[in-house]
């Protein structure tokens, strides 16, 4: 796995080693200023989490060096917050890029099951403002999927804004839906974590679960009970790139 340096550094660019050299010191005073005690680092992801305790309960300290990236976040988990399906935030300075959020326990990846719908359910929301398109979520992960498999995705991306530009029923989205996004918390259920939120067409979101059964049309079956399915297929398609080696996409080379 990816060090912290490198996962920063190829999400943010160099410019990024500052920000990386104070990283300690950040949480340090997060620390006391929120009465923490740090357990130990968390992995992946391209913000720095650090697993803590606060009157001994656990919580997680997430700090990113965008303060633009905090602010919009602590947003949608504050829209979210009614929903039990989505991590709670219970402290912010998004100037500093930190967020304290609720600990889930155990926090393992969630499995599969029929209260995932009931993640997409509740994250489906009316649309607050402030939020950006689909369309900007779309160029974005293009842009990563260049960089990390380059190709020609031309194509799969001109089809996919054209899709994120459908005038169809928008909501809230999560944005980065996929199962190591969705952890278990017990008797609570599955639980979604770290947002990427804009605003859009809400089959977009279930892409990811669908691709996770490995007969595709069986997926976008299944999805299509929360989701419109026509949408959801669609999405599927242009997004194949992202999953090749999925036996529905491996067969189709």
């Amino acid at each position: 796995m990816a060090s912290l340096d490198e996962r920063m550094v190829r999400r943010f660019g160099p410019g990024v080693r500052s920000w990386l050299a104070g990283v300690d010191a950040l949480v340090a005073g997060l620390c006391r200023d929120w009465g923490l005690e740090v357990v130990r680092p968390l992995s992946g992801g391209t913000s720095h989490t650090v697993l803590c305790t606060r009157g001994g309960e656990p919580v997680v300290l997430k700090v990113t060096p965008e303060p633009a990236i905090a602010a919009q976040e602590h947003a949608a988990l504050r829209a979210w917050e009614p929903s039990p399906r989505m991590v709670r935030v219970l402290a912010a300075e998004p100037a500093r890029g930190a967020l304290l959020l609720e600990g889930l326990v155990p926090g393992t990846p969630a499995e599969d099951g029929p209260q995932l719908a009931e993640v997409l359910r509740g994250l489906h929301i009316p649309p607050p403002e402030g939020f950006p398109p689909l369309s900007e979520r779309v160029d974005f992960v293009f842009g990563v999927l260049r960089e990390r498999h380059p190709g020609d995705h031309d194509a799969a991306h001109a089809k996919a804004a054209a899709l994120a530009r459908d005038r169809v029923p928008v909501t809230l989205l999560h944005g980065d839906l996929h199962f190591g996004n969705v952890l278990d918390a017990g008797d609570r259920g599955p639980v979604a974590i770290d947002p990427r939120p804009c605003v859009g067409d809400p089959a977009s979101d279930a892409v990811d679960f669908a691709y996770a059964c490995p007969d595709l049309r069986e997926g976008i079956e299944r999805w299509s009970a929360v989701v419109d399915g026509d949408r959801l297929a669609a999405w599927c398609e242009v997004f194949a790139g992202f999953f090749p080696d999925h036996p529905s996409v491996a067969a189709g080379r």
